[in-house]
This record gives structure tokens, sequence and C-alpha cells, in this order.
């Protein structure tokens, strides 16, 4: 069939994000996000409705910056990639902390109250640490790319924990984790992979989950 690209449109499938903002609430287990300031750099991209949406509706306080849905503008000077923006308004808003997610939403940085930047390596420190300590943590290790701060390898070794290393990519930390059963896994450029919530990475998933 022959198209006449004027006469296309597209029609968001609010069913579907209904299901997956209730997906991700539920992902927090009935804890509340009151009294949390949170500012969402959306990157104009995937997570423009979702991430905003979520947050408000745990109870959080938010600042969405980025959140254009055209598709013509995603990851431009915003997102995981471009933290200046994310960094001034969590400083002049005084939030608690900041998120950025790329444009597909599936990687996050996130940037602390006194707008330091936390990394991929920092969020696995941070999951493995809770993780284990509530047993969750898969023969005690963490599965990252030969990307990751040897800090990371220290960190964990000091905590009893060890980490397992891959080639750069997402599909190949993923590959290692399905072959060995471990549990979390990721890269340092925020792509977090866990377990018990998905075979994927989900940016807002991990955003809440950092945030509870």
């Amino acid at each position: 069939p022959q198209y006449d690209e004027h006469e296309l449109t597209t029609q968001p499938d609010t069913q579907a994000s209904k299901e997956y903002v209730s997906y991700l609430l539920d992902s927090l287990d009935g804890a509340s996000l009151s009294g949390l300031k949170v500012v969402l750099d959306c990157a104009n991209g995937a997570a423009y409705g979702a991430a905003p949406s979520s947050f408000l509706l745990a109870g959080a306080q938010v600042v969405a910056i980025n959140t254009e849905c055209d598709g013509v503008h995603i990851n431009e000077n915003c997102g995981a990639t471009h933290l200046a923006q994310l960094k001034k308004e969590v400083l002049s808003h005084k939030a608690d902390i900041g998120f950025a997610f790329d444009g597909d939403a599936d990687r996050l940085i996130v940037v602390d109250d006194r707008g330091n930047i936390r990394d991929g390596d920092a969020i696995l420190a941070l999951f493995a640490i809770e993780m284990a300590s509530k047993n969750m943590l898969s023969k005690n290790t963490v599965v990252a790319t030969s990307m990751s701060n040897g800090g990371l390898r220290k960190f964990l070794e000091t905590n009893g924990m060890q980490l397992v290393e891959t080639q750069v990519g997402d599909k190949f930390v993923l590959e290692e984790m399905l072959n060995n059963n471990f549990s979390l896994g990721g890269e340092q450029s925020g792509h977090i992979i866990r377990t018990d919530f998905s075979n994927w990475g989900d940016g807002i998933l991990n955003a809440l989950q950092i945030s509870k």
C-alpha cells in the first residue's frame, strides 16, 4: 500500500501507559516517597510521561524537565549524557535527588543533593548492599563490564561480594547474568538490570528503587 506521510497520525496508547505506571508503582511494595523532592530529566524521550506520573503517584514532590514528546529533540543537550541542567535544577530547587534518563529510558544517572554525579557503578554498589542485606543478591555477585571503575570491585570485595566482568555492552551483561543465575548487573553508563524485576534495564524503575 502507498501512504502519504501527511496522512499518517499517531495516538498514544493510554491503557498501556496506565498499566506500565501501575507496574512501576507495584515495584515499591507500598512504600511512599512522601517528603522526597526529586528532579527528573526526561531527555525529551520515553520517560516524559511515565516518570513524572509514577513519582507523583508515589507521593514525591516532582520537578520535571525536558518533557517534550514530539520525537525531535530526544537527548538534545539533556538527559543522561548532558547533566549540567539537572545539576543546576537540583541545587536551585534544593531537591533531595535528581535522575537523568536517556532517550529510551533504559539508562539512568543520578545527581545527589550536593550536585555530585553518581553513575552506574555507584548505583550497582547501592543495590548490591541493599540486595545482599535481604539475601536477594544471587551468589553475592555483581556483573559489570570492563568500563567499571576498579573501586567498584574493591568496594564489593570489602563487603563480602564479588564482581564478574564482561566485555562492554548490556547484552553481554545480561547473557552472563542469565547463564549463571546472577541477579544484579549493569554498566557504568547507567544501564542497570535487576532480575528480581525484569530481564532488561528500566531507568524509571531503578530511579524509584533508589528513591525507596
